[in-house]
């Protein structure tokens, strides 16, 4: 421990020499990967959505605007949008923005050969999903065009309240297709890379730190350090090289006294964890088994182990959103578990299979991991594997080797329900669970283009229990609220509901 924090604060101190107004913070771990089409982690999206941009953004009060567009019409009638793009828009090489920077963009998320986990966020588009599923290999069919530089005009299966919303997401940024054609898989790399937001993507050293420098010279540089280890970080924060520590850097033990002396602060977020079974993989193609396990689980005991920093739920869509089932009953039942694997072959419980859970080796994340397989042990007599693999390995052994089981969390990309329940369709990119159901297919079809709220909600109640009670895919653990803490030159930094900092926005208290 101590030669990696040594190792941190030598690349600290070589990384910050000419910065000396560098603000430091704490990311954790390495981002998966800063290609936008292709980004899926919250590591990842911080970053992104300060050195790139959408056509809309939402504020600070969850309010849609133009970002790169300067506005948009709607056509209810036609299911049409018309975007105008601002004018003096330049990429950070000075060639100006363009229309097709967005179709070429879109048309490498949809691309079947990019194996892009986002795709499925513009199969609202005419023939969108006909393109990325193969169905079609002709992108002109697609309702996407550009009739010039400055105007794009989306022409949809349907219409949806939502829609540019999506527009406000990494995946759906533009790109520079010759940049990309030119340097390939390094076209993200500091020398090659170009970007449209108000930093620029400076140094890259892997699984150590990242250095962005602002266009505008008033604003200051911005120094993410790659340190999962919470005890280190936290040691990090104390010595003043650290300004922001958000809480996968802050040891579990410690928050107590961190409250104690009133340092620790809060940030209400659209941000839910999860269990994921692989209803592909023996014993949990069968939901009796999935139905056992999830009810053997007391979610009580996160938040008493976690300090009341996490909010037990049995709902997926987060409080605060239309849909959230949040205040429904625990479904704690160690006795109807049991008896549930009792009736299913496994009452001599030497007979279950072996089993493996997979989880991200990050902040105390180990110790959920251990919480549960304890449980499992404790109320229903089965020994479970758990295994904790590096944040990148985790997402890749996701998609190519899945476990029986994973634990998983979802930050909203946008403030909308859809949001969270359109992961769990049948060509959800990310999802994880193998699961395809044609009826909660059609239940998250219908309430993305309801316009009543009530039968929005009545929808997402009845996908909610498909997914959740009936055929228990999923097993929603806790809300987690944003925790972090700030030092004193910080005088205010602000977490938006999706977890994303404005680098731009974070506030210094003056100097003498």
């Amino acid at each position: 421990m101590k030669y990696l924090l040594l190792i941190t604060l030598f690349i600290f101190a070589s990384a910050t020499g000419s910065y000396s107004s560098t603000i430091r913070i704490n990311i954790g771990s390495e981002p998966g990967t800063l290609d936008w089409n292709l980004a899926t982690d919250s590591s990842s999206f911080q970053i992104i959505n300060n050195i790139m941009g959408g056509l809309t953004k939402f504020n600070n009060k969850l309010e849609l605007e133009p970002n790169l567009a300067e506005s948009w019409t709607v056509d209810k009638e036609n299911k049409t949008i018309t975007i105008k793009i601002k004018d003096g828009i330049n990429w950070s090489d000075g060639q100006k923005l363009s229309s097709q920077d967005f179709l070429d963009s879109w048309e490498r998320l949809l691309n079947p050969r990019t194996a892009a986990d986002y795709a499925y966020f513009l199969y609202d588009i005419k023939n969108a999903k006909e393109y990325n599923l193969g169905t079609i290999d002709d992108f002109a069919l697609v309702g996407v065009k550009a009739p010039n530089d400055n105007t794009i005009l989306i022409n949809l299966v349907e219409n949806k309240s939502y829609f540019m919303s999506l527009l406000s997401f990494m995946s759906t940024f533009p790109i520079r297709k010759g940049k990309i054609n030119e340097y390939k898989e390094k076209w993200i790399h500091p020398t090659n890379i170009v970007t449209l937001g108000k930093y620029r993507l400076t140094k890259w050293e892997s699984h150590n730190y990242i250095l962005l420098t602002p266009k505008d010279k008033d604003l200051h540089s911005i120094l993410l350090l790659m340190n999962s280890n919470p005890s280190s970080s936290l040691a990090m924060f104390e010595n003043g090289k650290v300004d922001i520590l958000d809480g996968g850097g802050i040891p579990l033990l410690e928050i107590p006294y961190l409250k104690s002396k009133k340092i620790l602060n809060y940030e209400s977020q659209f941000r839910n964890n999860y269990v994921g079974f692989n209803v592909k993989k023996f014993p949990f193609n069968n939901r009796k088994i999935r139905e056992a396990f999830s009810l053997s689980v007391n979610k009580s005991a996160f938040e008493k182990v976690l300090y009341n920093t996490v909010i037990q739920t049995e709902s997926w869509i987060p409080p605060g959103l239309i849909g959230s089932i949040h205040k429904n009953k625990p479904r704690f039942d160690k006795e109807q578990a049991n008896k549930i694997l009792d009736e299913n072959g496994f009452k001599d419980r030497s007979l279950f299979p072996k089993v493996k859970f997979l989880f991200p080796e990050s902040g105390n994340n180990r110790i959920i991991a251990e919480m549960l397989q304890n449980m499992w042990m404790e109320n229903l007599g089965i020994k479970v594997q758990i295994e904790g693999l590096e944040w990148k390995i985790y997402l890749t052994t996701l998609d190519i080797d899945r476990p029986h089981m994973f634990r998983a969390g979802w930050a909203a990309d946008y403030p909308d329900p859809h949001n969270f329940m359109n992961i769990f369709t049948c060509n959800g990119g990310n999802n994880e669970t193998g699961w395809c159901s044609p009826s909660y297919d059609k239940n998250i079809s219908l309430a993305s283009y309801q316009t009543s709220r009530n039968k929005r909600e009545e929808t997402y109640f009845k996908a909610q229990k498909e997914l959740i009670y009936d055929k228990n895919i999923i097993i929603p653990l806790f809300i987690s609220n944003q925790i972090y803490l700030k030092n004193k030159k910080i005088k205010n930094v602000h977490f938006s509901k999706m977890g994303i900092i404005d680098f731009s926005e974070i506030e210094l208290h003056p100097t003498n």
